[in-house]
């Protein structure tokens, strides 16, 4: 981990991998409160197959984002088809499963609040898991040469976060700073991360935290378009922004 002040960057395959209890699959956190993040923990979860396990994390919501593959995300009466590019919520206290159809499952997730916290999250019982895919979801100007696509929200249920994918051309933004903290998660491509006077390369896998006030942008590095699944908190619009 490259920790600067105000940021911190993890390189692809940083961190130990915990096996599921049934050994189908793997945890990995990228991002927690090593990196300076108090309000989110972001995870990579591999699942290679059917456990039967369900998982439920109490006061916090989960908020997951598919990278790789395909399948089903199964709780109680709910059956939501899940494929590359979705992203979806799971409520405080849910118990689910997520069914890989055929190849692993590849799934970038984040916690709010972080499991055992003070700020935990109380739901009424009508809110339900949901999933909602980036190819329905409008693109939305976020400067030159580069949009982003709004998934999960507090319009679709969600209380604290908002989660986005984001798409960068060739291009460099001015340096800004946000309200909210940030994780990050690098879907595709491979750039620059300007920060608080620092330039820190990082690649596809890659995981990306900045706290709230910190002068920063992301400038693309590489040939093709830079992709990136975001999260912060408290709710917002990626667009909000101060310039430096």
């Amino acid at each position: 981990m490259i920790r600067g002040d105000g940021f911190a960057v993890v390189a692809p395959g940083e961190g130990t991998a915990e096996a599921l209890p049934s050994g189908n699959g793997s945890i990995r956190v990228t991002i927690d409160d090593a990196a300076g993040c108090r309000n989110l923990v972001q995870r990579l979860v591999e699942i290679r197959g059917p456990s039967g396990e369900e998982y439920a994390t109490p006061g916090s919501e989960e908020i997951g984002y598919i990278a790789s593959g395909a399948g089903r995300l199964l709780a109680g009466d709910q059956t939501l088809a899940l494929e590359e590019g979705t992203g979806f919520l799971v409520p405080p206290g849910t118990p689910f499963q997520l069914l890989p159809d055929g190849a692993p499952l590849i799934v970038v997730s984040v916690l709010s609040p972080p499991p055992g916290t003070a700020e935990s999250v109380s739901v009424g019982a009508a809110v339900r898991c949901v999933a909602v895919r980036a190819a329905q979801r409008e693109r939305l100007p976020a400067g030159e040469s580069r949009y982003f696509k709004l998934l999960v929200d507090p319009s679709v249920g969600c209380r604290r976060v908002t989660q986005f994918v984001g798409f960068i051309e060739q291009s460099r933004a001015p340096e800004h700073v946000h309200t909210y903290e940030e994780v990050i998660h690098v879907l595709d491509g491979e750039g620059t991360l300007f920060a608080a006077g620092e330039r820190i390369p990082f690649a596809r896998g890659a995981g990306i935290f900045l706290a709230p006030g910190t002068p920063h942008c992301l400038g693309n590095g590489g040939r093709g378009t830079l992709q990136l699944r975001g999260v912060f908190s408290p709710a917002g619009s990626p667009a909000d922004k101060r310039e430096q």
